[in-house]
């Protein structure tokens, strides 16, 4: 297993949730990698070989060279065919509308072929980007690309306020509070743009803290304090129902965002 990181150029920061990932993955030729749920959209683009993806619950898959999966609830199902190679990207509610003109609520619980996009990316700019041979030419290229399509999109400040103060762990009447409107109207608002309810978005966020304090060594327990849920047994219930597996079962076979590469990218 081998890939790399990139820091993004600091005008991405606010469309981009962390850095470019490359990714060289080799497993079982029948080996499924589960797609967890997060609070951004997650693109890929793929290498030597389209991403076969589908959902939890459903047989059918699409084969993508270059997609981009919206909010969901429930695992994506990569099925691997022994190679896994390309780079992954987290989008913003912002960053899916100002890098490729659609708003995440168009995207909600499935994937989307790039090339659909009111300004997705092309046939000739993929194969721009899969012609490099090495991690920082890729990431340059497609870097390039993202600044180049950049189009300033005027999302209302009171929406982006929400989605951060619900992604850091704020409760959903305290965020309608802040952003002065009512519990029912945050819910309209921000369901219109991102696809689910403020409280999904909490949850899904919360789970994401869990994760990352869990990756970093702290035990189930601590996690479940730390992230706000009830207890271990609440955090355990809601792992199967997001991830498809228990927490330690992805432990012992880590998702794709949180695997951790010496050679970074700078």
């Amino acid at each position: 297993m081998t890939g790399a990181m990139h820091q993004p150029h600091p005008v991405l920061r606010d469309y981009l949730a962390g850095p470019m990932v490359g990714y060289d993955i080799s497993l079982n030729a029948d080996q499924v990698h589960l797609g967890v749920p997060s609070a951004t959209a997650t693109l890929i683009i793929a290498l030597d070989d389209p991403l076969d993806v589908g959902w939890f619950g459903e047989r059918e898959s699409q084969k993508l060279w270059a997609s981009v999966s919206g909010l969901h609830l429930f695992p994506a199902l990569i099925r691997t065919h022994g190679l896994q190679r390309g780079i992954q990207l987290q989008l913003t509610p912002l960053g899916c509308r100002s890098l490729f003109g659609a708003p995440l609520a168009e995207l909600a619980g499935h994937s989307v072929d790039l090339i659909e996009l009111p300004r997705g990316l092309t046939e000739s700019e993929y194969a721009r980007i899969a012609a490099q041979t090495e991690w920082p030419q890729r990431f340059a290229v497609l870097e390039s690309l993202l600044l180049d399509r950049l189009e300033e999109f005027s999302m209302p400040a009171d929406i982006r306020r929400a989605w951060r103060l619900l992604c850091h762990g704020c409760g959903v009447a305290q965020t309608a509070a802040d952003v002065g409107w009512s519990r029912r109207y945050l819910n309209t608002r921000l369901h219109n743009e991102i696809g689910i309810s403020p409280k999904q978005l909490s949850r899904l966020a919360r789970f994401s803290r869990a994760r990352t304090v869990v990756g970093q060594g702290v035990s189930l327990a601590d996690a479940a304090y730390t992230a706000g849920f009830a207890d271990q047994s609440h955090l355990s219930r809601e792992w199967h129902a997001l991830a498809g597996q228990s927490p330690s079962k992805e432990v012992e076979f880590p998702f794709l965002q949180d695997l951790q590469y010496p050679g970074t990218a700078a």
